[in-house]
């Protein structure tokens, strides 16, 4: 007993030392005035939807954040594919005080870069540049697919179940005319959804094409979609990764939890009429 009264008492004193040892507070150095912020965004000469970032403030850690992405770059070059009016890149330095930002640095542009959305990707997508593409959920009023197996397949971490549409009744989903999508490259990247089974899905926005991660993201409005099981995807207007996309398929897998999604398959409207 009397070893562990010594031993309480002296981790007692070790404890009062230390707090009289300790200051009573911590200060942080004084932030970076964003006077001091040196950096310079330019547009490149041959290309307006260019951009050559570069950060001049000596041993700072930069940060830049752009339409397209973000970046830690000292020097990089960004392209903004679609026009874009009023829209800003802000830069940002790491110091001892805390995070700086500069005042944004305002941008026009009024151009579509061509070559950006020349690959096959844009154009099984939407057709082309200056061009329009319409998309239907491959389901129609009888329950009847023309391509795939049914509408959607499920799968997760290890599995995956392709059914037909007649074999998932319990998932509540109804057959009908689910209406259209639009995708086109006319002045922008624009995107319309024209859902007839639930017209509050509908709507129109913006959708932006990822080749180089297989990946799409549409914006103000949510690709066709049913709301049984649709209601179970986490969120619409994230990324969403394209499994298959060619001239007259694609499917797009949502994530519905983790380890979990659901791919829906739609087919083009011109596959679709003439099948």
């Amino acid at each position: 007993m009397n070893k562990i009264f010594k031993l309480f008492s002296i981790l007692s004193l070790m404890t009062m030392v230390f707090f009289a040892c300790t200051p009573d507070e911590y200060q942080l150095k004084a932030p970076l005035d964003k006077s001091a912020l040196k950096f310079s965004v330019t547009k490149d000469a041959t290309n307006p939807n260019k951009y050559i970032l570069k950060s001049l403030t000596p041993n700072a850690q930069p940060f830049w954040t752009t339409p397209v992405g973000t970046s830690v770059k000292l020097t990089d070059t960004i392209v903004i594919p679609f026009p874009a009016i009023g829209d800003t890149i802000l830069y940002s330095v790491e110091t001892p005080g805390g995070i700086v930002t500069a005042d944004p640095y305002v941008f026009d542009i009024t151009t579509i870069d061509a070559d950006y959305v020349s690959g096959p990707m844009w154009t099984n997508l939407t057709g082309g540049i200056g061009k329009s593409k319409t998309w239907v959920l491959d389901l129609d009023a009888n329950g009847k697919s023309k391509y795939f197996a049914g509408p959607f397949y499920f799968g997760g971490t290890g599995w995956e179940w392709d059914p037909a549409f007649a074999d998932i009744g319990w998932a509540g989903v109804s057959a009908g005319d689910y209406g259209t999508m639009t995708f086109d490259l006319i002045g922008n990247a624009n995107f319309k959804s024209d859902n007839k089974m639930f017209p509050d899905l509908s709507g129109t926005g913006k959708f932006m094409l990822f080749p180089g991660t297989n990946q799409l993201i549409t914006y103000g409005a949510q690709v066709i979609h049913d709301k049984a099981k649709g209601k179970e995807v986490l969120n619409w207007n994230a990324k969403m990764t394209i499994k298959t996309l060619d001239a007259d398929r694609m499917q797009l897998l949502a994530v519905t939890g983790p380890g979990a999604w659901m791919i829906y398959n739609y087919i083009s409207k011109d596959y679709y009429d003439s099948h």
